[in-house]
């Protein structure tokens, strides 16, 4: 289907594939041929260029271990000199401050500091860190590129600059860490061990990822759908997180940062049961719930941007790292289109908006006419991309390279199609996100207003607010919610931010609700990105590049569906929580927040080693 002279409400209608879960049984499509596993015989240069890269980073790792391991024999032996086994300790002390200032605001896919909720789908990550998750992230950072050296006495040894004085016009490509490791610097090489061993893990993952999903190592299971199981496994670790985990916020502020990171991680359960079990019949939740997570984007952007003012290339770049970073290496290791986790590039391009928008005549942000232009002309933007015939094709037609997704079940389909139905869905309600966090404060005061009546007059207030909301939530489920898939997408765009209010003043109406919250589904929420991702190739299964994952990935016999689910989960629970905190070691290695020379450097010799892998890949293509 040619969508480029339709609008987006003609491809709604005639969309037949819009769960992943469904993609690979359907029959809507003509001519469907089953796509044969020996597909995955067929390497990308860049995916045997990262091969290398991986094996690289392995033997550079052990031997980082090994002089790691002679110094600290020496020392034991009391032949070294003991200062330097002294340094990074005073350093970790002495550098916590520095620390919080480089990493303030840093990472996340949007959201502000203190009770701002989060940006989007995916967490601010500093922010989400204890106080001791800070300073071991630092001490790894400390210790592998920042350690004082025993004669300069100063970091700038490491990694050419201090990452937290500013740009530096001094600083050389050469002097940088990872030039100083690829020149054999065996003293720079010892102190980035623990960058190593990060970037090491990274590949070690990846390289599981491709086992489970590109080899017949494991067998594929079927999926199967039981109301009673599904709701049963929700059911069951939302009454354990009620009664073992409830837990009372540092503030009463309607959508505080726990109260939203539990929104996300309820919401991304149920997200990734849907898949698991193939419950289509929730499909309309579904879209909801990605709508609410769009939603986030707006708000938790704007709220930061808004009140802090921190527009620095450093701040973006590490935004743009905690969206793409993980995903872009996923690709690459398994020749996956970028689209085929459309999340990324829907909340990138999302985030993107948010940003420019207040960026532009950023000066004037302070004024509430300014404020509402831009909403307008957002909106306005919104409908003249999506709505009017033809303007998407040729807006994205430079990024079709990037953009562009062929399903290996239907290649006759648009290549655009799936990034132009998936963005067109939630094109509005990032915009409605801006506007609530605008508002937020006018918000916040009235529910303090309501909390400081007196208890009668209190109660009919409250009561009467969940009146109107009830009767709006009757109204919005019997209009539109039980509509059929294909009708319901073309009004979604227009309807999803009802269902997203209703839930919002539900969950603020009374000072208790907004005070407490579910910390197992906060944790949850934490690690809605890595869950998302890794879902497609560890606990689900599509053996192909870009096969939408039909297929769950099997460690038991089938006839053990339930403890083949057990095993699975904890497995993709436990490697998520450990790409979230890898993504977040090497972004403050790798991603200096108020260093623009440095992160100019960093990104260059970036794009070097991606130039190299890609020459080495085509070189070993050819040799086998």
């Amino acid at each position: 289907m040619d969508h480029r002279y339709l609008s987006w409400q003609d491809v709604a209608k005639r969309r037949t594939l819009l769960d992943f879960s469904s993609s690979l049984t359907s029959s809507s499509f003509e001519g469907d041929e089953e796509v044969e596993p020996s597909s995955v015989l067929e390497y990308g240069r860049f995916q045997l260029g990262l091969f290398l890269s991986g094996v690289f980073i392995v033997a550079l790792y052990v031997y980082a271990e090994f002089l790691h391991h002679v110094r600290m024999k020496r020392m034991h032996n009391g032949g070294y000199n003991k200062g330097l086994a002294e340094d990074s300790i005073e350093m970790r002390m002495a550098g916590t401050k520095k620390f919080d200032v480089l990493l303030e605001g840093g990472g996340g896919g949007g959201g502000g500091g203190g009770n701002t909720p989060d940006g989007s789908m995916i967490s601010n990550s500093m922010q989400d860190m204890s106080d001791e998750d800070k300073k071991r992230s630092f001490a790894n950072f400390t210790d592998s590129f920042g350690r004082q050296n025993s004669q300069s006495g100063n970091m700038s040894d490491a990694v050419g600059a201090s990452p937290s004085t500013g740009d530096n016009g001094n600083v050389k490509f050469t002097n940088i860490g990872a030039m100083r490791i690829l020149q054999g610097d065996a003293d720079a090489i010892e102190r980035a061990r623990l960058i190593l061993r990060s970037w090491a893990e990274l590949f070690f993952i990846l390289f599981v990822f491709y086992v489970c999903d590109r080899t017949n190592t494991f067998p594929e299971r079927t999926k199967s759908y039981s109301r009673d199981f599904f709701i049963a496994i929700f059911v069951t670790l939302a009454a354990y997180g009620c009664y073992q985990t409830l837990r009372q916020s540092k503030t009463s502020a309607p959508l505080n940062r726990e109260q939203t990171e539990e929104w996300k991680g309820w919401m991304q359960v149920l997200f990734l049961l849907y898949h698991y079990f193939k419950a289509s019949e929730i499909y309309n939740a579904i879209r909801i719930f990605i709508a609410a997570y769009v939603w986030m984007t707006g708000f938790g952007n704007f709220s930061y941007y808004h009140v802090r003012k921190d527009f620095s290339v450093g701040r973006f770049s590490q935004m743009m790292w905690r969206l793409n970073f993980f995903v872009l290496f996923v690709c690459i290791a398994l020749r996956n289109d970028y689209v085929l986790y459309y999340i990324c590039p829907m909340h990138t391009l999302f985030t993107l908006f948010v940003y420019f928008s207040l960026l532009v005549f950023k000066e004037h942000n302070t004024s509430t006419n300014m404020i509402v232009a831009k909403m307008v002309i957002l909106i306005v933007l919104v409908y003249v991309i999506w709505e009017v015939p033809g303007v998407f094709t040729v807006l994205f037609k430079p990024f079709e390279w990037l953009l562009s997704y062929t399903d290996p079940k239907r290649p006759d389909v648009n290549p655009m199609h799936e990034w132009f139905f998936r963005s067109g869905l939630d094109r509005y309600v990032w915009i409605y996100g801006m506007v609530c966090a605008f508002v937020h404060p006018k918000y916040e005061a009235f529910v303090r207003w309501v909390d400081e009546k007196p208890t009668k007059e209190k109660t009919v207030i409250q009561g009467l607010i969940l009146t109107v909301n009830t009767i709006a939530a009757y109204w919005w489920y019997t209009t539109y919610y039980v509509l059929p898939k294909l009708e319901y997408n073309v009004v979604h765009p227009y309807t999803s931010w009802i269902p997203i209010t209703i839930f919002i003043i539900f969950r603020n109406f009374s000072l208790t609700m907004r005070s407490y919250f579910i910390h197992i589904f906060c944790e949850c929420g934490k690690i809605t990105l890595e869950t998302y991702i890794s879902q497609f190739h560890i606990w689900l299964s599509s053996s192909v590049p870009n096969g939408q994952p039909g297929m769950l990935l099997g460690l038991f016999p089938e006839e053990y569906p339930v403890l083949n689910f057990m095993l699975c989960t904890a497995i993709y629970v436990g490697i998520s929580q450990r790409i979230f905190m890898l993504t977040n070691d090497l972004k403050v290695a790798c991603v200096p927040n108020a260093n623009n020379r440095l992160l100019s450097l960093h990104a260059y010799f970036g794009v070097a080693w991606f130039i190299g892998m890609g020459i080495a890949g085509s070189a070993l293509l050819m040799a086998i």
